[in-house]
Parts: C-alpha cells; sequence; structure tokens
C-alpha cells in the first residue's frame, strides 16, 4: 500500500500524503532541503529504530500504521506508514523533523534517487568558489531548546 510519495525537486526532497492520510496528518506536504540530509534508507524496521516517545498506540506491532508528528528521545519525527514493508527514512540535521518516516510504492527507486540527488548537489557546491560539499557535521549543532554557543548550566 502506498502511504505517500517523496520526490526530489530543485534542492529539496518533498514528501506529499495521498487520501485520507492527509487528514489525519493535518498537513498535505512537507519539505527536505537536501543539504540538510544526513542519512536516508529503505528501513522496513523504523518503528523500531525511531523512537517516538509517549505517544504510540500499543506496541511496536505488526498491522498498526502511523501518521504526524510525534516527539521522542531524538527529537520530532513526521510518520506515515502501515506495516512500513516499503518505509524510506529519511535522518535530518538542523531541521524541525529529525526523521521523516514515508511508506511509498518503490523504497529502493526512491532512496537511490534522492542519494544521487545529494551526490548532484554536493558537486555542484564542490565546484564553487572556496566551498566544500556539506557533511552532517557541518550542521548546526543542537545544544539543548535554546539553540545558542553558550553553555547551559551543569555543562563543562
Amino acid at each position: 500500500m502506498t502511504w505517500g510519495e517523496c520526490s526530489v525537486e530543485g534542492a529539496q526532497v518533498v514528501v506529499r500524503l495521498r487520501g485520507w492520510r492527509r487528514v489525519l496528518a493535518l498537513r498535505t506536504e512537507l519539505t527536505v532541503p537536501l543539504h540538510s540530509i544526513a542519512r536516508v534508507d529503505h528501513d522496513p524496521l523504523a518503528r523500531a529504530h525511531v523512537r517516538t516517545g509517549l505517544r504510540q498506540w500499543g506496541s511496536h506491532g505488526h498491522g498498526v500504521w502511523r501518521i504526524g508528528a510525534y516527539h521522542g528521545l531524538d527529537g520530532w519525527s513526521f510518520w506515515s506508514i502501515g506495516l512500513g514493508r516499503n518505509a524510506v527514512l529519511i535522518e535530518c540535521l538542523g531541521e524541525r523533523f529529525r526523521y521523516v518516516v514515508i511508506e511509498v510504492a518503490d523504497a529502493r527507486q526512491t532512496v537511490e534517487e534522492i542519494r544521487v540527488a545529494i551526490r548532484k548537489a554536493a558537486e555542484g557546491t564542490a565546484r564553487g568558489p572556496g566551498t566544500s560539499p556539506p557533511t552532517p557535521a557541518d550542521g548546526p549543532e543542537r545544544r539543548g531548546r535554546r539553540g545558542h554557543d553558550e553553555p547551559t548550566m551543569g555543562e563543562d
């Protein structure tokens, strides 16, 4: 079953939900800039790898669908999956959603399309004057909720 689609449009990945899932997720579309993607994989076991905290219905068993935004130990994540067999997991740095998990028709093709676009974007920025391709280490450092560089109380 297809829960949505991912496509590369320009310098971003656009995630579009289909059918009744748009109503439950309270959005029809989500965009992720290519430069902020740290990892993209076909992950049928995404439920086990991305923790969503207290907002979950029952266990992570088979047949449980998950739609919408969830907050967990790793930050915010956005989900639109059923069984998860064709789930695409996108891990982002410096964006509102740390993880975007979407079930698509052909996960392997979608992952390859996004990876090719990331490589092309990295090559394009590497050719620019004095720039280097973005890496996950170049993303903004997450130091708590405040987001600035001063240490919080209790940090060394």
